[in-house]
């Protein structure tokens, strides 16, 4: 898709119903680190189009607030072809799914991997997928948060993981990674941070990248994140946990956070995930934010998962 896609393609919008959850796509097995069972070929490896419909792949237990719709995003390989415009309307219920009670601080409209295609602690992956911010929402930020994907840790045994290990920890709700949007009124700038969280810090900058605002808006951006969750309090030597990941082909930061030099040794200096929480991970995105009275939208298009860069990374790049 063209990555000058403009506002004005958001005139044309097509509602459309939710369907459930369902389960994973292709191959490409991985054996999660620690773990004495094998993710199967079939279960790493998940994609969403986005072509008129949210794709079989698609969970939408934490959707809430959110109002889904298509955009035509026509390029000279698919001149038919379209994106999620995904909007929070807090006007909406939130009395199905997994969503905050009425009184909460924050408010979501949010997709997910499915239940079933959770991953075990410990596994290494790789997500991608393109996001545009609408002009329209210049200068409407509100509060201290609005993150567009975040990868979290959960307690319970995932289907394609061993039983989990240890006590139960609580997050706090905490992501253990987060892909944050940031805008700067001052600086007339707008950008990404890539953060993680864990047992000794409630959120840690990995790095931001920032660009122009208007220039930002109504274009089109990749996100790629190359992460394995293994909090230092449970990784043995060689199975370290880490970070990495790049905005349009930039990297938030140099080498990986999380241990030392790309030597797979961990970086006490560099600490992120729950010593508890080991069951699995799971990866959501969309719009997670502070509650307030405004809509907020975003699009989204070609979401990824998978063993390697190349299987995740945009072909136009």
């Amino acid at each position: 898709m063209a990555p000058g896609s403009r506002v004005s393609a958001l005139i044309l919008l097509i509602g459309v119903y939710l369907p459930g959850a369902t389960a994973a796509q292709s191959p490409s097995p991985v054996e999660a680190a620690g773990a004495t069972k094998v993710v199967p070929a079939d279960a790493l490896t998940l994609s969403a189009e986005f072509e008129g419909t949210l794709d079989q792949s698609v969970n939408t237990a934490y959707f809430c607030k959110g109002v889904a719709r298509f955009i035509p995003t026509p390029t000279s390989e698919s001149p038919s072809g379209q994106a999620l415009l995904l909007t929070l309307d807090p006007s909406n219920s939130s009395s199905v799914g997994r969503c905050e009670p009425d009184d909460a601080g924050t408010e979501r409209a949010e997709l997910a991997e499915p239940d079933a295609a959770r991953l075990p602690l410990g596994t290494e992956v790789w997500y991608g997928f393109r996001f545009m911010v609408p002009a329209a929402m210049k200068g409407r930020f509100a509060g201290q948060r609005l993150v567009i994907a975040q990868l979290k840790q959960h307690p319970e045994t995932c289907p394609l993981g061993p039983r989990p290990f240890g006590l139960p920890a609580n997050a706090h709700s905490n992501p253990t990674v987060s892909l944050r949007l940031i805008e700067d009124n001052v600086g007339d700038v707008m950008g990404l941070q890539l953060a993680v969280s864990g047992d000794q810090a409630r959120k840690i900058s990995v790095g931001q990248l920032m660009r122009h605002r208007d220039p930002f808006l109504d274009r089109w951006h990749e996100v790629l994140l190359h992460v394995k969750v293994m909090p230092q309090g449970r990784a043995s030597p060689g199975d370290s946990g880490f970070v990495e990941g790049w905005l349009d082909g930039q990297p938030f930061a140099d080498g990986l956070y999380g241990v030392e030099d790309d030597s797979g040794i961990v970086d006490r200096a560099e600490p992120f995930g729950y010593s508890g929480l080991v069951g699995c991970t799971y990866f959501k995105y969309g719009i997670y934010r502070d509650r307030q009275d405004e809509p907020w939208s975003i699009a989204f298009d070609r979401f990824r998962r998978g063993a390697t860069r190349k299987s995740v990374e945009s072909s136009s790049r």
